[in-house]
């Protein structure tokens, strides 16, 4: 069953659940989107000039639809910075078939990560600016409004985004701000991410009880090279082929998911002999031993300045 998440701070936690029965998410409109180039990526500026007036004049006409943003991965390190609030918020899981046929009529489509414009575009623009026919204006507003809505330059890509646009009037005004109301059988888990605060880690599991979401917590190891999770009961989950699912296998000792056919991690198969021999063998250990260390460093540090 496929899945898409949504990242948040933690101070919302109490907002998001505030309507029973729902999980509510704030939209924003396009002119308020964290990228200033979104809506300029869909031309390209290599075009007569009087072809692009006409493109901006159609870009004037596409409607601001409140939209949010979901990614396809709980795991985006840049994402948990950023809109987790550096690992202190946390992230819901969400049914998207589920979410597709609830709000029918309006789109849940990936962002389309690219280098340049679409070259077609540049066709579908000369035609409608040329001829003038309504039916090629009206072709170009639909391909711009795609583009606009879906499609990013490439340094967004670790985003990993699929977005919901309001066309039908599914959100509703609250404060001033646009909420999509989303039932909640169609959320179906919640990650809290390693620097939660604890405060608000047993408020965190309650809302998972009440709204019979799975609870995890993200987990930042020591030798997997992605962030995993641990559910309340201790098991292991990692996310993988586009869903999160129980470790394969776990260090003996630690418990992170392994990565090689072993019993431990490799930070868990050091022993202490190897631990002994290293400190033996260590160079700077043997120069500290004789009060040379600080000068050594200094004196390296100089070298081709």
């Amino acid at each position: 069953m496929a899945k898409i998440y949504k990242y948040f701070c933690s101070d919302v936690i109490e907002l998001v659940f505030e309507k029973e029965g729902f999980c509510g998410v704030k939209c924003s409109l396009p002119k308020d989107y964290n990228d200033p180039y979104e809506l300029f990526l869909g031309m390209n500026l290599n075009t007569p000039t009087e072809q692009l007036a006409f493109y901006k004049d159609i870009i004037s006409e596409i409607p601001q639809s409140p939209t949010t943003c979901f990614s396809k991965s709980p795991i985006v390190s840049p994402m948990w910075a950023h809109y987790a609030n550096n690992y202190t918020g946390f992230v819901l899981e969400f049914d998207l078939v589920g979410l597709q046929n609830h709000f029918k009529g309006n789109p849940i489509w990936d962002v389309d990560y690219r280098q340049q414009p679409l070259e077609s575009l540049k066709r579908i623009l000369e035609r409608a600016a040329v001829l003038k026919k309504p039916r090629y204006s009206y072709d170009l507003q639909e391909a711009v409004f795609v583009e606009s809505y879906f499609a990013k330059y490439d340094d967004w890509k670790y985003e990993q985004e699929c977005r919901f646009v309001d066309m039908n009037g599914a959100t509703e005004k609250v404060v001033g701000n646009d909420i999509l109301y989303i039932p909640i059988e169609l959320v179906t888990a919640i990650i809290v991410g390693p620097k939660h605060p604890e405060s608000s880690i047993e408020l965190s599991k309650e809302v998972a009880e009440l709204n019979s979401l799975v609870w995890y917590e993200l987990v930042i190891g020591k030798s997997h090279p992605k962030p995993y999770m641990k559910s309340e009961s201790e098991q292991v989950f990692t996310f993988s082929e586009e869903c999160i699912t129980p470790a394969p296998s776990t260090c003996n000792s630690c418990s992170e998911p392994l990565v090689t056919d072993s019993e431990l991690c490799p930070w868990c198969n050091i022993t202490e002999a190897d631990e002994e021999d290293a400190a033996l063998s260590n160079p700077f250990r043997m120069i500290n031993a004789i009060g040379k260390l600080d000068s050594y460093m200094s004196s390296m540090s100089k070298i081709g300045k």
